[in-house]
Parts: structure tokens; sequence; C-alpha cells
């Protein structure tokens, strides 16, 4: 007797894994079975549900705050400080 061929059976992922593959599923860098997978998770935790989420919100709200200014690390500083007095002092020349 043949077996009919039906969709594959996706195993279940854990709450474990959903906080793993958060932060790739947010970026869509999990292939369609995690995607899947993930998707009817969420569909039946309310608790992960919620915990991506607060995730998304998050990194939404970090890429609304200004980019840091970079500035010149302290070694800089303090070599251009001694730099310019170098040239101010009378023993140089």
């Amino acid at each position: 007797m043949a077996q009919e061929e039906g969709p594959a059976i996706v195993p279940e992922v854990t709450c474990q894994d959903v906080v793993q593959w958060a932060s790739a599923y947010l970026d869509e860098q999990v292939g369609d079975d995690r995607t899947r997978q993930i998707v009817l998770h969420l569909a039946i935790c309310a608790g992960c549900a919620t915990y991506v989420k607060q995730i998304a919100t998050v990194r939404d709200v970090v890429g609304l705050l200004p980019k840091a200014v970079e500035q010149p690390s302290d070694a800089h500083r303090l070599k251009q400080a001694f730099l310019a007095r170098a040239r101010r002092s009378p023993s140089s020349r």
C-alpha cells in the first residue's frame, strides 16, 4: 500500500529555541522551515509572542536614537596636547 504524501511534519520548537532565534527571525535571517516553526510557536505561546514583540520594539527604539559621535581617544588627545606644548616651548628650538 502506497503512502500518501502530505505536508511534511514540522518539529515543534521550544520557548528556548524561540529566544535563541528571535533576533535572526526578526532580521529574516532564518530559513523557511525555521520561520514556519517559529510562527507556529508564536501563534500558540503568548509568552514567546510577547517576548518577540518586546525585542522588536527595543530594536526599533534603539534604531531611532542618534548615532554616537566618535570622540578621539584619550591617547590621541594626549599626543596632540604634548605636540602643541612642544611647539610652544622655547626649549624645543
